[in-house]
């Protein structure tokens, strides 16, 4: 990438979405075992957890995708309620 950068004028945004593709798709090929054939949860921000649906939709899975946050919330308001039960 740095070398098509400098020889053919790649933009640099160009590259760090080529470089995040690849990665991506290498860490999906290396865990391929873990999520072939099973049931695929994504939590994280927007941005990155639609990277990754894309990769797994090319795979012909389906994953469930939610929002990190609104999770993470959800987990602590939840946590929050238990301890006012028992409190």
């Amino acid at each position: 990438l740095r070398a098509e950068a400098l020889l053919q004028g790649l933009a640099k945004e160009a590259a760090r979405a080529r470089l995040s593709g690849l990665l991506v798709g290498l860490e999906l090929a290396d865990a391929r075992d873990f999520w072939l054939s099973r049931p695929v949860a994504l939590i994280g921000a927007p941005a990155l957890t639609s990277i990754y649906s894309d990769a797994l939709s090319a795979q012909g899975v389906a994953p469930a995708v939610a929002d990190g946050a609104a999770m993470t919330r959800a987990g602590l308001a939840a946590a929050r309620a238990l301890l006012r039960e028992t409190a």
